[in-house]
């Protein structure tokens, strides 16, 4: 049975951490403290996993059930949802530091070996090919 607006409200702290499920992997968790979390328990490559979809009431059950919705999207697509979030805040991380130093350089590689070279706002994305040949090219560069 679905969570509705009052099901949320009227849930109360105990002395564990306790979920309040709502369909397809979404719940509510409730901490001792008091604290409400929404979180989407999900299975990749035979692995459960959760992913933290925010916190109520900043998040409320419409936006979370959309943000469950995309999540599983992507898990259609074989694309775990954990990977495009973290990816995504590194971004943003690397833009945030760009804007505040225009000069610096920063690298990221990426687990199947693609890497992405940001100076300023400036990015260039390398496959893992790509990154190899530049790799020796260094290489022999400084020998």
């Amino acid at each position: 049975m679905a969570l509705t607006l009052k099901d949320i409200e009227n849930a109360k702290p105990s002395d564990r951490p306790t979920r309040r499920f709502d369909g397809n992997g979404l719940y509510l968790e409730v901490a001792p403290s008091g604290g409400k979390w929404w979180r989407l328990k999900y299975r990749l490559h035979g692995k459960d996993k959760r992913l933290a979809l925010g916190v109520y009431p900043d998040v409320g059950l419409a936006d979370a059930r959309k943000q469950r919705d995309v999540a599983r999207k992507l898990l259609a697509q074989g694309i775990d949802p954990s990977a495009v979030k973290r990816d995504q805040k590194a971004r943003a991380s690397a833009e945030r530091l760009a804007k505040k130093n225009e000069l610096a350089v920063q690298l990221r590689i990426a687990l199947d070996g693609a890497v992405e070279i940001w100076k300023g706002r400036a990015l260039v994305k390398l496959k893992s090919t790509e990154a190899c040949a530049v790799r020796d090219l260094l290489i022999k560069l400084t020998a």
